[in-house]
């Protein structure tokens, strides 16, 4: 199901418990970061994808949402649903992701 889920704790996640949520559902996940105007163009994935934000911030837009993503936050994104992603700000991003 396409859903952001939105940290709504007042003290920004740490890495280790955002890898620890993730690892708690079964889910192995890579750290990757992106510079700031990274941008990446409409495409897909095979697989159901989960985004979860350390720091910085990402937007991500499907065909029915646009969501700019913070630390904490996380998009639960089924196989084959096209997006586009770019880095917002001056700040360079941190994530984590996911597949199943």
């Amino acid at each position: 199901m396409l859903d952001v889920i939105r940290w709504n704790k007042p003290k920004k996640p740490t890495l280790e418990e955002l890898q620890k949520s993730l690892s708690a559902e079964g889910l192995e996940h890579d750290l990757y970061s992106d510079s700031p105007g990274t941008k990446y163009g409409r495409h897909k994935h095979a697989f159901d994808d989960f985004i979860v934000i350390v720091s910085g911030k990402m937007r991500i837009v499907t065909d029915t949402q646009d969501w700019v993503m913070k630390p904490g936050d996380r998009l639960n994104l089924p196989a084959n649903t096209a997006h586009s992603a770019e880095v917002v700000g001056r700040e360079e991003v941190h994530y984590l992701s996911a597949a199943k």
